[in-house]
């Protein structure tokens, strides 16, 4: 193991070079591969209990493919995940179905994700019965209500259909079944991107609150780093399957250190419109490469506004700890000393 996986029987979440590719299979007639896709090509990281992590990075770096197979809803290719000493990538489909009460998802689309011919009461319920089976009738109900109280609904619209709320309602809901069977892990993927910015604020304000009050640990995904740094204790930068900068939101976002990460800040609008007007952007060329072909050496190097000489184009930089805490891809032309800080 490298040095930021941590130990799997101390440290809450645990994940050890963690690989998710896609055979896409071979061609009809020549049988020749059509290619795999490295969707996550190699993530390690400790997550300890009661923190928010913050997963940012633009469309298709990997993260909800990472945010999956941590909820074993994928397998990954290679790697091994633990949650509180117990190896998930070791136990079968029937153990995974029963250990998965101990961490839950809340998803982007509410009015995807939840059933359109369940009540709320039948949703929840049903939520509820995996950790307490034992529950019906009255006392069934009762933790029902509790829950929407929980997320800011009145219990009187539990008998409601998902189309008869607003996204910003149904939103809670999902977030209600996902604390439905008492998890210490949720895992949040883009769950705000969807909905209005009235109500982003709301939704970001009950997951602060909720991972406070209830011991949560939480896993937050977004493509927004204004979103990821308002949430998080700890943000993590993923691109092109690849952690690429990871350290306490507050010396990423103040003192970013791979370039990458200031290409996303430098994409975060400032409010006073003189300031936005005199700043320099760090505009970065093309879109990213294929997780079918994947750059070697440096990933960044097609797109850097820095020109990488041939040794990275070729040489993949070691991921280091720059500053205690603060760790980073270490390219010497995505992370310059003249850039950093």
């Amino acid at each position: 193991m490298n040095t930021l996986v941590g130990n799997p029987q101390e440290d809450f979440l645990v994940i050890d070079d963690v690989k998710t590719h896609f055979d896409l299979g071979s061609k009809f007639l020549t049988r020749e591969s059509k290619g795999v896709v490295k969707a996550v090509d190699g993530v390690s990281l400790t997550i300890r209990k009661g923190e928010i992590l913050g997963l940012v990075g633009e469309s298709g770096c990997g993260k909800s493919t990472l945010s999956r197979t941590i909820m074993q809803l994928l397998r990954p290719t290679s790697g091994r995940i633990w949650l509180k000493g117990r190896e998930l990538t070791a136990l079968s489909d029937k153990q995974i179905r029963s250990e998965r009460i101990n961490f839950q998802m809340i998803f982007q689309d509410p009015y995807a994700s939840l059933n359109p011919r369940m009540t709320v009461l039948d949703t929840l319920a049903e939520a509820v019965r995996t950790r307490h089976p034992e529950l019906k009738g009255d006392e069934l109900r009762a933790r029902v209500a509790q829950l929407l109280r929980t997320v800011g609904l009145n219990p009187f619209q539990m008998k409601r259909y998902p189309h008869e709320f607003s996204g910003g309602q149904r939103q809670r809901v999902a977030i209600a079944r996902a604390l439905a069977p008492e998890p210490e892990l949720i895992i949040a993927d883009e769950p705000v991107s969807a909905l209005d910015v009235s109500i982003q604020s709301q939704i970001l304000n009950l997951l602060k609150k909720l991972t406070s009050e209830l011991g949560l640990t939480m896993i937050f995904i977004s493509h927004d780093l204004s979103v990821v740094r308002y949430i998080s204790d700890r943000i993590a930068v993923m691109y092109l399957g690849k952690i690429v900068e990871l350290g306490d939101a507050e010396a990423v976002v103040d003192h970013p250190l791979h370039i990458y990460t200031k290409a996303l800040m430098s994409a975060i609008p400032e409010p006073d419109p003189v300031s936005e007007r005199s700043r320099t952007r760090i505009v970065l060329e093309g879109d990213p490469p294929s997780p079918m072909a994947p750059p070697d050496g440096c990933k960044f190097w097609p797109r850097s506004p820095v020109e990488h000489d041939e040794r990275m184009r070729h040489e993949e930089p070691p991921f280091e700890e720059h500053v205690p805490g603060h760790w980073v891809s270490k390219c010497p032309f995505c992370v310059q000393e003249t850039q950093a800080g």
